[in-house]
């Protein structure tokens, strides 16, 4: 749990403004030419019908909640603190559609705060269509609801961060951007870029997992592609028990489309099925 927190939240809590560099950096990152299904959309209803599906598949609705109010998704384990997903709606009289890029691309929040949790290592690759498409989602909402608390850090969280096991909006987007999943030929670009924004916030920036979290994705080499699909739209995997994996196919997956589905698991299979270099 500690580590997935480390990808799922949108946070800011007090520090220091980045660094001329590291807002370089930052901009070195190229957006994807490639884009999730539907990205294409021509007419402003298809566009936010869109940016909706992905606020569900990226699982931006899991930490700020349906209605984007936000909610506090460390309420059960208070040695992390309490850590708040702040309520959206609230930000969207202050945020131009800029600004919103900028934060969730590039993690620096319009105040310059230090920004903590959210996937913005994984989403600094989403296309400018996709990210527009989300955008325009979150601009459907009527501000409502109350400003939540800036964000608790408890002692496990202190400890985790001093073992380096996540580290802050720009430490994140510098590690996910330096060692990327491996690349398996133009005919995988496409699933690639899909896993690169959904699969690498728990399974780690080039899939190679998180020690006592996540495995390797080279495990879905044990699957057949039937096996897999089957896996990312019901949550249904070999053993009978799949844990956190199972509710994030059920509740955030089964919105890929088919299409959608099939390129992440012929990349996910390539990549399993790679021929290993020797130790």
């Amino acid at each position: 749990m500690r580590i997935l927190i480390s990808g799922l939240l949108l946070l800011a809590a007090c520090g220091q403004n980045p660094s001329s560099r590291e807002e370089a950096e930052e901009a070195e990152a190229k957006p994807a030419a490639l884009s999730f299904e539907g990205a294409d959309a021509q007419t402003p209803p298809a566009r936010i019908a869109h940016g909706k599906r992905l606020a569900i598949v990226l699982d931006c609705t899991g930490c700020h909640g349906a209605n984007l109010q936000g909610t506090n998704v460390t309420k059960d384990e208070p040695a992390l603190g309490d850590i708040y997903a702040p309520n959206i709606t609230l930000m969207l009289d202050k945020y131009s559609d800029t600004d919103f890029a900028k934060l969730i691309r590039h993690g620096v929040p319009k105040d310059g705060r230090e920004f903590w949790f959210m996937p913005v290592e994984s989403y600094q690759f989403l296309s400018d269509a996709d990210l527009a498409a989300i955008i325009a989602y979150l601009r459907t909402h009527t501000p409502a609801g109350t400003q939540l608390p800036p964000i608790r850090k408890g002692a496990q969280f202190e400890k985790d961060v001093k073992q380096g096991l996540f580290g802050n909006a720009q430490a994140q987007i510098r590690k996910y951007r330096d060692d990327q999943p491996i690349e398996m030929g133009q005919q995988h670009a496409w699933g690639r870029y899909m896993v690169q924004a959904t699969c690498t916030a728990c399974h780690n920036s080039s899939l190679q997992g998180w020690e006592n979290f996540t495995p390797n994705l080279d495990i879905a080499g044990t699957y057949s592609k039937a096996e897999l699909t089957r896996l990312l739209t019901t949550g249904e995997g070999k053993k009978p028990k799949l844990g956190m994996m199972a509710g994030v196919a059920r509740e955030h997956f089964s919105h890929l489309t088919t299409r959608e589905r099939e390129a992440i698991v012929d990349y996910v299979l390539a990549r399993a099925n790679r021929p290993q270099q020797p130790q």
